[in-house]
Formats: C-alpha cells, structure tokens, sequence
C-alpha cells in the first residue's frame, strides 16, 4: 500500500516534470531554431552549378505567437549562412493580413546572391502576399517558372499554388521546360503525389510544421496533410524525385513545439554523378 507521503511525492513530482514540459515546449523550443545543412545529388546537374547553396525559410506565421524580433532574428541566421538563392515556402502571416507588411519588411533584409524566390501557402491572401512581397524584390512563382543562369548554363526554379486554398496548374508551371534540372517550390508537401512522374528532379516544401508536436515512441500528432506522417518532415525520394520537408519557425493553432524544433535548411547541390 502507497503511503500519503510516497503518493504526494509522487504526485509533486509528475506536477513538476509537467509544469518542465510545458514550459519547454512554450518558451523554449518555439524560439531554438536549428539549421541542417543537406546535400542535394541531382542528375546532370550544370558544372557551373555545382556547389550551389539554397537557404530555406518557411512557415513563419507572424502573429501574436511569432513576434517581429523573432524572425529579425532568423533572418539574420539565414543571411549568416551567405546563400547563392533564398526559397520562401509560404504561410507568412497567421490570422489576419494585418502581419503582412511588417513580416515583409522583415524579409526584405535577406541577402542572396542571385535572388530570393517564393510560393504562398494555406494561411496567405494570394493577391496581397504576392504584391507585397513582389515590391521588396521577392521573386513569387505561382504556377510558373524562371530559368536560373549562370553564363550560358541554367536550372529552372518553378512554385506552384497552394494546394488547399489556390489552384494548382502543373501544366501552365512546367510549360517551356527543357531537360535541365527543376527545383521546384510547394507549400504543401503532399504534391510529391502530383509530380513523381512529371521530371521533376527537387521538391522544397513546409507546411507540416514537422508535426509540431511530437510524443515518444508516437511521433507527430498533426501533420495536416493527407498523408498523415508521411511526409512531416526531412528528406523523401519518389521515383529520381528527391523533397526536402521543412519544419518551418513558426506555429499555428497552439503556440507550442515539442521535438520539432524551428528550422532553417541550407542545400547544397551537387551532380550525382560526381563522387563528394
């Protein structure tokens, strides 16, 4: 039989690794952004593309969970990181539009080399997002695609719509396409299911949060995706598809993270062919 002092020991204890917990999850993993550094091996990859780097920010919500100071922050972190491209994978503002322009002019602090290219996704007003961030200089591709040059020898970056609140048209976005490489940018991870046979050869996506939440032993509770836990987050190939998952800086629906911490990615390219 348990004693009273044995059980409110007991007790006091799983009160105190709660109240550890939670504060964890609220006030210090939301803001411990990590940065993977990931090797991307694409078929026939250009020579004067080898080596390139592409620097990943998504999923920022800005809101009342995701302050200013935050994504200065990040943005600081990514410009650090000294990338040839910058790729935006949408859901910029949570709730309401009002945090559009200052996360905007936030964004419009980072440094690429060769430009800084962007999709919207489920939680943006396209026609807003994509003035507003056009005006800092942001490239935004939806459904379409621009050739990348480096003298005579080129890649193709193409974005597509969001697939829950947008219209995706992958024929009007590959139109015009050669054999070259394409990466291409989605907000949504589940078009993997779309485009594994379209050659493409580089998915860069967000949206899942990396669950955002995730129990040991169970891993995410919600991935928002139709998938489920397929695609939460990392790399994933599909046929000489390769996609990268991002886990994104901000939340949505709990201001929470647990083992999902915020992430900002920095690809690098290489040609498959060649031995690293």
């Amino acid at each position: 039989m348990i004693s009273r002092r044995t059980f409110m020991q007991s007790a006091f204890g799983h009160i105190v690794v709660t109240a550890s917990l939670g504060g964890y999850s609220r006030l210090l993993e939301p803001r411990w952004v990590e940065i993977n550094a990931i090797t991307i091996k694409i078929n026939a990859l250009p020579k004067r593309f080898e080596g390139m780097t592409i620097a990943q920010l998504s999923d920022i919500h800005h809101g009342k969970y995701v302050p200013r100071e935050f994504i200065r922050r990040c943005v600081r972190k990514v410009n650090a990181l000294a990338p040839d491209i910058i790729v935006l994978t949408g859901d910029y503002i949570h709730n309401s539009d009002n945090f559009l322009l200052p996360v905007t002019k936030e964004l419009a602090e980072l440094q690429a080399k060769e430009g800084i290219f962007a999709v919207v996704g489920n939680h943006d007003n396209k026609g807003s997002a994509f003035d507003t961030l056009r005006k800092e200089g942001i490239h935004v591709l939806i459904n379409r695609h621009i050739p990348l040059y480096r003298k005579k020898d080129y890649i193709f970056i193409a974005g597509i719509d969001d697939l829950w609140e947008g219209k995706v048209n992958l024929e009007a976005t590959l139109k015009g396409m050669d054999n070259k490489p394409k990466i291409l940018l989605s907000h949504n991870p589940d078009i993997m299911e779309m485009i594994q046979y379209r050659d493409i050869d580089f998915v860069i996506a967000g949206h899942t949060h990396g669950g955002q939440v995730n129990l040991p032993f169970y891993g995410s509770l919600v991935t928002s995706s139709k998938f489920c836990i397929r695609y939460a987050s990392g790399l994933f190939r599909e046929g000489k598809t390769i996609m990268y998952v991002n886990k994104g800086i901000g939340t949505s629906c709990l201001p929470i993270r647990f083992c999902a911490r915020p992430e900002i990615t920095l690809f690098t390219l290489r040609n498959s062919s060649q031995i690293v």
